[in-house]
């Protein structure tokens, strides 16, 4: 069994939407009573997140945290010039999106196209490592899934 995939964001949504749709009564009051113990968002019930402008200068790896919450972490990382992200693992699932620019995530033997239209789902503890397509720049959008023992940086 794989611990990671591709997928289409699009496929994503309407997965989500199907799911829900597809569920008995009973199965939505469980569901309901699981979100009622979930972790929250502490900040505002609705807000705005700012991801990074057009790439412009700057070092060739830059990591900014937007969202740092119970149940979410949303970090920005901008590569520039082609710089890898080397291998690492996050203790949680994580989504990796390309915002700007495209390149492939390396995770095991497998490779992963990631640009505007696909991103990569990871179950916790995968290594993985990011590769922006040669000489150009890349900005990642990461979701990390909940609050592990500790968040990789």
């Amino acid at each position: 069994m794989k611990r990671f995939a591709i997928v289409s964001v699009l496929a994503i949504a309407a997965f989500a939407l199907m799911g829900c749709a597809a569920h008995s009564p009973d199965h939505h009051a469980a569901h309901s009573a699981e979100h009622r113990s979930a972790p929250t968002l502490a900040g505002p019930p609705a807000r705005a997140v700012e991801f990074p402008a057009p790439v412009g200068n700057g070092q060739p790896r830059e990591v900014r945290v937007l969202v740092d919450e119970p149940a979410l972490k949303l970090v920005s990382i901008v590569l520039r010039q082609g710089t890898v992200l080397p291998e690492h693992h996050s203790a949680v699932p994580v989504t990796i999106q390309a915002v700007h620019g495209a390149g492939t995530v390396v995770a095991g033997s497998e490779r992963f196209r990631i640009d505007g239209s696909h991103a990569v789902v990871l179950a916790p503890n995968v290594p993985h490592a990011v590769e922006p397509d040669a000489g150009t720049d890349i900005v990642l959008l990461v979701h990390h899934m909940g609050r592990a023992a500790e968040h990789h940086h």
